[in-house]
């Protein structure tokens, strides 16, 4: 009951925001379009969808354990398409090409069919779906809460973890999404609303890039941008045939104990943390596959060889916190 009372009140304060900062954009995507007496309904049912989903998926998670983590290469391909579908919306919502306003994210009628649902309430089957999406792009915090779920092996309790800490979460998301209706109808604020639709959205590719190991990051481009062509070389400690590594996970950041791994030499590769809060605790390096849940205190150790030369990426499970190695000869 405890975890139950504690993932509520994550959800309530640091994980509304933190997810609304992901999954925000397909809130707006689903409601952008509907007049202004049904989006009261459309939140709701936005965030039903998503409250059962999460009902769901902690259940499986307390059953099966945490072999149904989502791979860093497929949660950033779903960030990648999320943020696409944002920056459509933004666009459609600017009008800036006729094309854009045919842009619209519906079920195929043969589903509406299916269901018999009436063609006045079809508009609701969108957040409904976007709801359920929400799954496929979990935040940081939440990847802790899955976690939890899967600590508590048990299908009641590890839905109700995960459901709570959703529930948690949905004020800020209902009282945002109401917000947004007096937003986008008076112009200056609609242009605002827009740009920050758009932001989210280019932010949600660009980690998608990240946790998909591509090269094609802002932070690669400004990187290049901005290089002085400085080689920055580091002295790792080899034992046991193993380059030893550490990073010190703070709650904003990385601080690696060296930048540059040799190729296909073994990494014993050991993450620290003390009092670290956020996602950073949720670790990736996605050119291998690799995610870790850290404890907000102590030590977790894990093996990769470097196969490639270049620069190999590791981040937090949202991409906002990154660091690189340089794999050399």
């Amino acid at each position: 009951m405890n975890q139950i009372l504690l993932a509520f009140l994550t959800g309530l304060t640091t994980g509304g925001l933190s997810c609304f900062a992901i999954q925000g954009g397909l809130l707006a995507g689903a409601i952008a379009d509907q007049k202004k007496e049904d989006q009261k309904k459309s939140i709701l049912m936005f965030l039903s969808a998503k409250v059962i989903s999460h009902l769901i998926l902690g259940g499986a998670l307390g059953l099966l354990g945490a072999s149904l983590f989502i791979s860093p290469n497929i949660q950033g391909l779903m960030q990648l398409l999320a943020g696409i579908f944002m920056v459509l919306t933004a666009l459609k919502l600017l009008d800036v090409h006729p094309i854009f306003r045919k842009l619209s994210f519906t079920a195929p009628k043969s589903f509406f069919k299916i269901l018999r649902i009436q063609s006045k309430n079809e508009s609701f089957v969108t957040p409904i779906i976007l709801g359920f999406l929400t799954i496929l792009i979990p935040c940081g915090i939440t990847q802790a809460m899955m976690l939890l779920s899967v600590s508590s092996a048990n299908v009641l309790w590890g839905s109700l973890i995960l459901a709570s800490f959703v529930i948690g979460t949905s004020p800020i998301f209902f009282a945002l999404g109401i917000a947004s209706e007096k937003i986008l109808s008076i112009k200056p604020l609609r242009i605002i609303a827009v740009t920050v639709v758009l932001y989210l959205g280019l932010t949600s590719i660009n980690t998608g890039q990240i946790l998909r190991g591509s090269s094609h990051t802002f932070q690669n481009y400004k990187a290049a941008l901005f290089s002085n062509d400085t080689k920055v070389k580091g002295d790792t400690d080899i034992k046991d045939g193993k380059q030893q590594v550490t990073i010190n996970v703070k709650s904003t950041s990385y601080q690696a104990s060296t930048q540059t791994l040799k190729l296909n030499v073994p990494v014993n590769l050991t993450l620290k943390t003390n009092n670290t809060m956020g996602c950073s605790r949720a670790f990736t390096i996605p050119t291998y596959n690799i995610s870790k849940i850290l404890p907000a205190t102590g030590t977790e150790s894990l093996e990769f060889t470097p196969d490639k030369l270049g620069k190999l990426t590791y981040a937090c499970s949202m991409g906002m916190y990154t660091g690189s190695f340089n794999v050399i000869p």
